[in-house]
């Protein structure tokens, strides 16, 4: 009799152990949510998607297209900006504090046009005088310091991008 209820006391707990991740893992994935921490995960996500698009796009266009360097980071740039806002606007920020969707698309590319200014001076600067200088010593070939560099401009713009947006377009909020 003891066994059956320590038996029963554990298949309870695992249950609620489970029961809590699905929880977890709805709240995180599925549904609207004003939780700063989901929407900073779901920033993180939607960021991780964006810099897989940005990146591929960059690679593809320097290496095998033989674009330039800012050229190719700027088109790789776009691309991500554009997987970013559609996943941001349609999953990650569910409410925003501007209604007008064309006001909104305004204030995203503002926003972008920093971050993408950001990211092309860091890449620059890493493609040029960081190679040029080799600041990273026989770690890396010269020739691919602009990824050192992107991987570099993507944290610094991840938190421009989540903390300004976050202020200016998805407080939740009245209508404007």
């Amino acid at each position: 009799m003891r066994k059956g209820y320590i038996l029963s006391i554990r298949e309870s707990r695992s249950g609620d152990q489970l029961n809590r991740l699905k929880s977890l893992i709805k709240d995180l994935f599925i549904g609207p949510s004003k939780n700063g921490f989901v929407e900073f995960f779901r920033s993180l996500f939607v960021g991780g998607a964006a810099f897989a698009a940005d990146f591929l796009t960059l690679a593809l266009c320097k290496e095998l297209a033989g674009m330039g360097t800012i050229a190719s980071a700027t088109l790789g740039f776009a691309v991500g900006v554009t997987v970013n806002y559609l996943m941001s606007v349609f999953w990650a920020f569910k409410s925003s504090n501007i209604k007008n969707a064309a006001a909104r698309f305004i204030i995203f590319l503002v926003i972008a046009a920093v971050g993408l200014l950001i990211n092309n001076i860091i890449i620059a600067a890493f493609d040029g005088p960081f190679a040029e200088n080799r600041i990273l010593g026989t770690l890396i070939e010269p020739a691919r310091y602009y990824m050192i560099g992107k991987i570099a401009a993507t944290i610094v713009v991840f938190f421009w991008n989540f903390f300004s947006r976050k202020l200016l377009l998805f407080r939740g909020g009245k209508n404007s």
